[in-house]
């Protein structure tokens, strides 16, 4: 099995409050001075006002920057327990995808990390060392103001973190310097040369691909992508030393995501924007806030470097006009290669000659109208072959052959939910897919129909947000015509009221069935489970869809049959 990362302590959970000590008006259990923390205890309400009215981090002085991120991050390892040259890190929500990421290239660079994480034990990889002992990041269950080492020199917190967490005010009263993930992400690659992927649709996928082509390609690199690379078992990793680097200059391949405009944390030397599409509504009102918040992100490019665009992507015009790099376009599929006046049909970058072969898509990759290589790809779908060239078109700015870039992305085995084929149960294929977007379940389903022609797909998905779901019911409703049936499940994290979820569900089901679809709605994952487990016809497709957790089902169908084989 490839390796994981994690190492949960269950810890017991005492309720025990913290007491400010009278000296100092700090818990007793949170200050440098105080040695060992009392195991499970919580910081009491009483200390909510005067933590909260520091609302702002303290930010990271010119030595503690110099310190973690400006010098030989790439420590050598084992290093001393005592080691003070060595940067300690405590991770808030260090269970996420991004999290998971990061940690594997703080890790491979030799960091000593700690974490926590409201996951579950059992939904987080248990037990599992890295390569080197002692390398390992130890995850505490939940989130308590012990988990906090006195001796960390930072504290990076998910997205999801809020300033009230009782980790998060532990480390404001412990003056240790906190930052987001993001923030974490942008002061890694302060210093860096970045290839930065990206786009309302396709971001994790073909950053997973850029990063597979340098990695096999051979050019020193780290990563932090969205999801877990099938064949190398992670989804981020850190080049092993900096005296390893010959004379190919290193570069770090980051998935840079729009929400909340975190995307404009990097200043990338190569970037991609794949496509923009209305989407997140809570942070952006209408599609050309969009817009320009992708504009910006194509500003902080480097005029050095390279922008790799869709042809047809209504940003182009824009970006034609304002960016003064060297701006490479790709074509999608369909549309056919030219050098008229119209913008979607010249670009940099095309395929021709695509057809399917023994489940394989096979494709000439086409640049400035000579053929560049050929590809022949595991992913279905056209949309990965649109994410490929992208890939491909970053890779070349960064210096890797034709032949090596084309015969890395021929070996590329995809992400974990992207289409991933979980296995089989009573002669069902089971298919989970993260999509979460009118476009991205309309790309699945067509893929899905293309791969298994003649065979019944069923569509089991969970809409994420009651946002997107309203503002996007149209198309979510016009979304699913490759199915044969649809099962809807309650809407996931929805911050709205349980009615106004419901009522949203609903609707959605409506608008499928008048597209021709039958649509069940489902009260829960268990329900979900049994309907499907009711109705389950041998070659059946059971395909999983959406961003939340309904990725638990189809995987434990495949251990019911691993179970009853070793049984």
């Amino acid at each position: 099995m490839p390796p994981c990362w994690y190492r949960v302590l269950k810890m017991s959970n005492t309720g025990t409050n913290i007491r400010p000590s009278q000296s100092t008006g700090l818990p007793h259990t949170v200050c440098r001075s105080a040695g060992q923390y009392s195991q499970g205890a919580r910081i009491s309400r009483e200390l909510f006002p005067t933590i909260l009215k520091a609302r702002t981090l303290m930010p990271l002085e010119s030595h503690i920057r110099g310190r973690l991120f400006s010098r030989g991050r790439c420590v050598e390892w084992p290093a001393s327990a005592s080691d003070e040259a060595v940067p300690r890190v405590h991770l808030i929500g260090a269970g996420g995808a991004g999290m998971t990421a990061l940690s594997q290239v703080l890790l491979d660079f030799g960091w000593i990390l700690t974490g926590s994480d409201m996951q579950a034990a059992e939904s987080v990889d248990v037990d599992i060392l890295v390569e080197n002992p002692g390398r390992i990041l130890r995850i505490h269950q939940g989130h308590d103001s012990a988990n906090v080492p006195a001796t960390a020199d930072l504290v990076v917190f998910s997205p999801a973190v809020t300033e009230d967490n009782p980790e998060r005010m532990a480390a404001h009263l412990l003056g240790i310097p906190q930052v987001s993930y993001v923030e974490m992400l942008g002061e890694l690659l302060r210093n860096e040369t970045s290839v930065c992927v990206a786009g309302t649709h396709g971001k994790t996928t073909t950053s997973a691909m850029t990063a597979s082509i340098l990695r096999e390609a051979g050019v020193p690199s780290s990563a932090v992508i969205g999801g877990e690379v099938i064949q190398y078992g992670r989804s981020g990793w850190g080049r092993a030393n900096d005296s390893a680097v010959a004379t190919v200059e290193p570069l770090f391949v980051v998935e840079a995501c729009e929400y909340r405009r975190h995307f404009l944390q990097f200043h990338p030397r190569l970037a991609a924007i794949l496509n923009v599409e209305p989407d997140h509504f809570d942070c952006f009102a209408s599609i050309d806030q969009a817009y320009d918040a992708f504009a910006e992100f194509a500003s902080q490019v480097d005029p050095a470097g390279t922008l790799v665009v869709r042809s047809d992507c209504p940003l182009l015009a824009r970006l034609t006009a304002d960016y003064s790099g060297n701006l490479e376009t790709f074509l999608p599929v369909g549309k056919r290669f030219g050098t008229g006046r119209n913008a979607a049909f010249r670009a940099s970058w095309a395929i021709s000659s695509l057809r399917e072969e023994q489940h394989l898509t096979v494709f000439d990759v086409v640049r400035q109208g000579r053929v560049f290589g050929t590809v022949e790809l595991s992913l279905p779908g056209w949309h990965n072959v649109e994410n490929s060239l992208a890939a491909i078109a970053l890779a070349h700015a960064a210096g890797v052959s034709p032949d090596d870039a084309c015969a890395a992305v021929s070996r590329f085995r995809g992400v974990r939910r992207r289409f991933e084929e979980v296995g089989t149960w009573n002669g069902v294929t089971l298919i989970d897919d993260y999509a979460h977007h009118p476009t991205a379940v309309r790309a699945t389903l067509a893929a899905a129909r293309k791969r298994y022609p003649g065979r019944r797909l069923v569509a089991a998905f969970q809409p994420h947000q009651v946002s997107r779901t309203q503002a996007l019911i149209s198309e979510f409703g016009a979304a699913f015509s490759d199915a044969d049936e649809v099962l809807l499940v309650p809407i996931f994290a929805a911050r709205e009221s349980a009615d106004v979820a419901q009522t949203a569900l609903e609707e959605l089901a409506r608008r499928i069935n008048l597209a021709g679809i039958a649509t069940r709605v489902q009260t829960s994952l268990d329900q979900l489970r049994a309907t499907l487990e009711d109705s389950a016809q041998p070659g059946d497709v059971w395909l999983t869809l959406g961003a939340g957790n309904i990725n638990r089902i189809p995987h434990e169908f495949a251990r019911t049959v691993q179970r009853n084989y070793t049984g």
